[in-house]
């Protein structure tokens, strides 16, 4: 953050209309953060974003708690979307600053991630960009010949039910722009209103019903095949985490 920023996670207020830009990124990072600094960290990022990334004269910058997964306790910070054509704007030395008083006393930035939107497997029906509450989930895809290509096309069998259904979810999907190895290669973004969408069984994170409706159109057992049996074949470092938008 304190070099250059402006572009960064995931998740929704409103959809901006992307005028003039082709694609639709977010820069990603966690904030660790230190023993008992919970309140001092919310408060700092709040101050923090309200005065340099409101959205008016550069992107809008969203803070998440972390509710599950290996980072649960923490929060994730991002700002977007944006595009790299901003990085190359040098952040004045009141900006570092105020991010070095109101933010790095409480927590260390870490796993700073570009993460780009794949127009093509996103199933977006609303047009939403970030979400209040979102289901994230992350695979990191295996390296060798025909692993990206079936994690690719199992993740798009997914999205041509979810369009041929006309679904009430979002699901978006996006790429690690510099991917490395052991880091996420992919992020599927749920935002839901409720977490009494998880007291159903099923798939998680897709609408109720979604397996039968997926073996209609691929046949009985398939979503066993084409889904669960070729992400556990071509991915891994599997994470499941569930943000909640701190306001």
């Amino acid at each position: 953050m304190i070099k250059r920023i402006v572009g960064i996670i995931i998740p929704l207020i409103t959809c901006a209309t992307l005028i003039g830009q082709d694609y639709v990124m977010f820069q990603t990072s966690t904030l660790k953060l230190r023993e008992g600094k919970v309140g001092s960290l919310t408060d700092g990022v709040k101050k923090h974003n309200a005065k340099y990334h409101n959205g008016k004269d550069s992107p809008k910058a969203y803070l998440w708690y972390i509710n599950t997964g290996p980072n649960s306790g923490n929060f994730s910070w991002a700002l977007g979307p944006t595009t790299f054509s901003n990085m190359d704007l040098s952040l004045p030395a009141d900006h570092v600053k105020d991010w070095q008083k109101n933010v790095s006393p409480y927590a260390d930035e870490v796993n700073v991630i570009y993460m780009v939107r794949d127009e093509e497997l996103t199933y977006n029906p609303e047009n939403e960009t970030v979400g209040e509450n979102i289901l994230s989930k992350s695979y990191s895809v295996r390296q060798g010949p025909g692993n990206l290509a079936a994690v690719e096309e199992a993740f798009g069998s997914i999205t041509k039910v979810l369009r041929k259904t006309n679904a009430k979810i979002a699901r978006r999907i996006y790429r690690n722009k510099f991917a490395n190895e052991g880091q996420m290669d992919f992020q599927l973004v749920y935002p839901f209103k409720s977490w009494k969408r998880f007291d159903k069984d099923g798939a998680l994170g897709l609408p109720e019903g979604f397996r039968d409706d997926y073996e209609k159109m691929y046949g009985k057992g398939s979503f066993q095949k084409k889904i669960i049996k070729v992400l556990a074949d071509h991915t891994y470092n599997r994470t499941q985490e569930v943000l909640t938008m701190v306001k």
